[in-house]
């Protein structure tokens, strides 16, 4: 590549000037930020392991190379799904399905699907990965194969999950024959089909219809700012909790449906001198505004490649919005789920599911989930907001 100003980059399939250009191919060799989805591919397929998944200024995952045991194989860019995405991929049948456990589906985002298929991976001793929270309220990519770990899966967490070395695991258990069930965004689905290279009859992949994803950053300042505040108000809470403020608190939900399904709360309890709850209607709290206006997504959720059925999942689930508009006897406002049926597989999985459920026609379902095929514009004060949400994060919202 030159270095004359405003030539394409070979590496980042953008327009840049040269001094942009050579940091982009020392700092990652593989993909711009601007599609870079921090999957973590690259770094887990790596044979010299030479790629870092490295958190930049706004708290996002970027692959970083060391150039020292680079043997330039190529292995990264071609297990990018970010450069080599998959074609799109129309679901074969779409329903509206709720889980027959009342209390399963009020604890769970939409209609507790996620819980009926974790029941049948585990119950045939397979292991299930997805998105929980580390003592810390880090969200992180983790897998099990315990029944009793399947309330932390359960339900949104609206912060990027650091994939960690998951799909390494997958690989490892799928090796030996042992069944998986992955579930994550689109973008991380097409991850792991691209570092896998190939189906496998005992993999189940399961997205979901994604908004984009908000940053971790943001979100850790946002937990620790509240954690903070919280044992601020009592003096025997500065005591007890001053050395580790994230210990006053026990439990986070972002779906909390104490005020129905469509008007859903962000719940946090604290063990402050005793259980205490608070909680806060979605579009009134700080960070959940933050996140559904696009001040803080990733910069690739604006542009987003595995949209439209293109990461390949089994499954798509996602919230049935509007379902009394499609299909009758389902809006009861405790959650509703949309399941797409992308693969024979997945249909089959499906099929064997005890639950409640109606086929629909996808492009009824689909036009009320508009985030299936469509990435949201950055809002226009996205970088003021990310250089400083830390002390001016009430001006924004």
């Amino acid at each position: 590549a030159t270095t004359n100003a405003s030539t394409t980059c070979n590496n980042c399939r953008g327009r840049h000037d040269g001094l942009h250009r050579n940091h982009c191919m020392k700092q990652t060799k593989i993909a711009d930020h601007q599609i870079c989805c921090g999957c973590s591919a690259c770094e887990q397929t790596c044979p010299q392991h030479c790629i870092s998944m490295q958190a930049d200024a706004e708290g996002f995952l970027y692959p970083s190379v060391d150039e020292a045991k680079c043997i330039d194989c190529g292995l990264c860019k071609k297990v990018c799904p970010a450069l080599t995405p998959y074609p799109e991929q129309q679901p074969s049948s779409a329903y509206a399905v709720v889980n027959k456990d009342v209390d399963i589906r009020l604890r769970s985002s939409s209609g507790g699907v996620f819980s009926l298929l974790a029941e049948k991976c585990l119950s045939q001793g397979g292991t299930i990965y997805g998105a929980c929270f580390s003592p810390a309220w880090k969200v992180v990519h983790k897998g099990t194969n315990r029944i009793e770990d399947v309330p932390k899966y359960r339900g949104s967490k609206y912060v990027q999950s650091e994939i960690g070395h998951c799909y390494m695991e997958v690989k490892e258990l799928l090796e030996r024959n042992k069944t998986v069930m992955f579930v994550g965004t689109p973008c991380q689905i097409a991850g792991l089909h691209h570092f896998l290279g190939k189906t496998d009859e005992n993999l189940l992949t399961v997205d979901f219809i994604c908004h984009g994803v908000p940053s971790p950053a943001v979100w850790k300042w946002y937990i620790n700012d509240f954690a903070n505040k919280t044992i601020q108000k009592k003096w025997l809470s500065r005591l007890l909790y001053r050395k580790n403020p994230l210990k006053v608190i026990r439990d986070v939900q972002f779906r909390y449906k104490e005020n129905g399904w469509k008007q859903y709360s962000i719940l946090i309890e604290t063990c402050c001198l005793g259980k205490k709850k608070y909680q806060e209607i979605y579009f009134k709290n700080p960070y959940m505004r933050a996140f559904l206006t696009n001040l803080c997504l990733r910069p690739s959720c604006h542009n987003c490649l595995s949209k439209e059925g293109k990461s390949h999942s089994d499954l798509t689930i996602a919230d049935f919005w509007n379902v009394h508009k499609v299909v009758d006897g389902f809006d009861d406002d405790k959650g509703t789920s949309l399941v797409l049926i992308n693969t024979k597989k997945g249909e089959d999985i499906f099929n064997s599911l005890e639950c409640r459920r109606e086929e629909v026609k996808f492009l009824d379902a689909i036009q009320y989930n508009p985030s299936w095929s469509k990435s949201y514009e950055e809002n226009e004060r996205r970088t003021e907001f990310m250089d400083n949400y830390s002390t001016r994060f009430a001006d924004f919202i």
